[in-house]
C-alpha cells in the first residue's frame, strides 16, 4: 500500500532533478550526519574543501618548480621570478601567484600513478586509491569501484547546506565526469555534475545556467506547492509516523528546496557579483569556473571540485578532431612554448595539438587562482576552507622532437592553502631537471589522507563495504605532515 501511495509522486518529482540526486541511501546518510555531529572531539581544521583540478598535466618547471640549471636544450625559456617568500621562486609565467606565495604550501615532490596516463592519474587523485587496486578495479578504468574523496567526505560528514548536495563538480568536464562516482557508497553521496558537455561548456556565456535545475515542462512552482501540500496531508495519517516515510519526506523537502530556494539559485548566478570581482577573476570560462567554486563554498557546500577545459571557440579555434581544432587542456606533447601547428603526430590526426601552449594558457590560470586566494581570504573563507590545486601528472624534463613535453609521473607539483596550512613553504625537492624526487616524496594517497585529516575524519576507523568487510580510507596513505601547523 505504501508503494502505491507514494511511488507515482516520487517518480514524477525526481525526474525533474538530475538523475541520481537524492534518489536513495538517504536514511543511511542522515544517520551518518547525526554521528558526525555527535563526534565533537575530533581535531578539525577545515570545514570545506575546494579542489582546483586543471586537467592534462601542467609542466612542473613551467609553474611551481622552475629549473634554471636544466640542460639548455630542454630548460624552460621562462626564468624563475622571486615571490613574497625570500628564497622561493616560481615560473615567470606566474607573476600574480608569486605575490601570494606567503599563502601557499607548494609540494614539489608529489609523484603520480606508476602508469603516466591521464585517466590513471585522475582516478588516483579523485579517489586516493591505485587505479588498478584489485579490490576495486572495474571492467574499465572509469568503473573503478572505490568512491571519490568527495563522496567519502559526504558519507562521513553530510552537508552543511540541506538544500544542496555535499559534493559538487563544477561545471564538470572530461576525465572527472567520466571517473567520478560514489563507488560502493549510496548514490546520495555521488557528485552532482553541473555541466552537460563532456569537453566543457562556457560558464562565462550569457545565460549560462545549471540546466538540471530547470523543471520539466508544466512543472511550475504552483504545481510543486500542490504536491508538497499533498505530501503534508499524507504525512498526517498513520503512515506518516513510520521511519521510511520520514526519510522520504526529508528527500522531498530537499528536492523542493533545490528547485525553489532563492539561496540555491543565487549560488549559481553571477548577477550579484560586483563588476570589479568579475574583472579580477576574469570574464572568461576559467575565471567564472573559479568564481563558481568560491560561490559554492560560500553556500556551505562541503566538497567542491572545479574542473576546467577552455571551450575552443573562446580562443578562435575549432573543436578537437576538426581541422585546426584544439582540445584546450594542458596535454602539450607538441610545441609547449609555441602557438600554432607543429607538424607532430597530434597535428596529423587532429589538425592541431591538444592544447594551446603554456604561455597562452598560464596567464588566465595565474589571474584566476590569485583572484580566488585573495577573494576567499578577504571574505574569511580561507580560514576554514582547504584549497587544493592539482593536475594529474607532470611533464617530461626533456623536450621531445616536436618541442613538447610528454607524460611524466615521477615528479610533479601541487599546491595547498587555507584551513591551517602553513603558508610560505616549499615541501620536497626534485633534481636539477625536475625529473625525480630527491626528498620528501608524496603520493595521491597521501593527498587524500591529508584531506580527511584536515576535515577531522578519523581514518583510523574503516569504511564498510556492502558485504560488511572493512576497508581503508586510502591506499596506504599518510597525511602530508608539513601541511599541519
Amino acid at each position: 500500500m505504501l508503494h502505491n501511495v507514494f511511488n507515482p509522486v516520487r517518480r514524477r518529482l525526481l525526474r525533474s532533478l538530475s538523475a541520481g540526486l537524492f534518489n536513495h541511501g538517504l536514511g543511511d546518510l542522515l544517520a551518518r550526519q547525526q554521528l558526525a555531529a555527535a563526534d565533537a572531539t575530533r581535531r578539525c581544521e577545515a570545514r570545506n574543501v575546494l579542489v582546483i583540478y586543471e586537467e592534462g598535466g601542467i609542466s612542473q618547471m613551467d609553474s611551481w618548480d622552475p629549473k634554471p640549471d636544466a640542460p639548455v636544450d630542454h630548460r624552460s625559456p621562462f626564468a624563475p621570478i622571486p615571490t613574497t617568500v625570500p628564497g622561493t621562486f616560481f615560473s615567470a609565467l606566474m607573476p600574480q601567484l608569486a605575490q601570494h606565495a606567503h599563502r601557499l604550501s607548494v609540494v614539489r615532490s608529489m609523484t603520480s600513478t606508476r602508469v603516466a596516463g591521464h585517466i590513471e592519474g585522475c582516478l588516483e587523485f579523485m579517489k586516493g586509491y591505485r587505479f588498478d587496486a584489485p579490490l576495486f578495479q572495474g571492467s574499465e578504468l572509469r568503473s573503478h569501484r572505490f568512491p571519490d574523496i568527495g563522496s567519502v567526505v559526504t558519507d562521513q560528514l553530510g552537508s552543511e547546506r540541506v538544500e544542496l548536495p555535499g559534493y559538487i563538480l563544477c561545471p564538470g568536464a572530461n576525465l572527472p565526469n567520466h571517473v567520478g562516482n560514489s563507488g560502493f557508497l549510496p548514490k546520495s553521496c555521488a557528485p552532482w555534475k553541473l555541466g552537460t558537455r563532456s569537453l566543457g561548456e562556457d560558464v562565462a556565456a550569457p545565460g549560462w545556467r545549471v540546466k538540471s535545475l530547470d523543471p520539466l515542462p508544466g512543472l511550475h512552482s504552483e504545481r510543486l506547492r500542490q504536491r508538497e501540500s499533498l505530501l503534508s496531508g499524507l504525512d498526517a495519517g498513520e503512515s506518516g509516523r513510520t521511519a521510511i516515510v520520514a526519510a522520504l519526506r526529508h528527500n522531498y523537502e530537499r528536492a523542493f528546496d533545490l528547485l525553489t530556494s532563492p539561496q540555491v539559485q543565487q549560488a549559481f548566478s553571477f548577477d550579484s557579483e560586483k563588476p570589479e570581482t568579475l574583472d579580477r577573476y576574469g570574464r572568461d570560462h576559467r575565471g567564472m569556473c573559479y568564481l563558481l567554486g568560491r560561490k559554492l563554498i560560500e553556500a556551505d557546500v562541503r566538497f567542491v571540485t572545479v574542473t576546467v577545459i577552455q571551450p575552443s571557440e573562446l580562443v578562435g579555434r575549432r573543436n578537437n578532431g576538426e581541422p585546426n581544432g584544439a582540445f584546450l587542456n594542458w596535454d602539450h606533447h607538441e610545441g609547449i612554448y609555441r602557438n600554432g601547428p607543429c607538424g607532430g603526430p597530434q597535428s596529423m590526426v587532429n589538425g592541431e595539438r591538444y592544447g594551446l601552449p603554456h604561455p597562452v594558457m598560464m596567464p588566465s590560470l595565474d589571474r584566476s587562482l590569485s583572484a580566488l586566494l585573495e577573494d576567499m581570504d578577504q571574505r574569511g573563507l580561507l580560514a576554514e576552507t582547504l584549497v587544493c590545486f592539482i593536475t594529474e601528472m607532470g611533464r617530461t624534463p626533456r623536450l621531445n622532437k616536436w618541442q613538447g613535453r610528454d607524460h611524466w609521473a615521477r615528479a610533479m607539483s601541487v599546491a595547498f592553502a587555507g584551513a591551517g596550512v602553513p603558508g610560505g613553504q616549499v615541501i620536497g625537492e626534485t633534481d636539477r631537471e625536475a625529473a625525480d624526487v630527491i626528498s620528501q616524496p608524496y603520493t595521491p594517497y597521501d593527498y587524500a589522507e591529508t584531506i580527511y585529516r584536515k576535515l577531522g575524519i578519523d581514518t583510523d576507523r574503516r569504511l564498510t563495504l556492502p558485504d560488511g568487510r572493512p576497508v581503508e580510507f586510502t591506499d596506504g596513505g599518510s597525511p602530508i605532515s608539513e601541511l599541519f601547523a
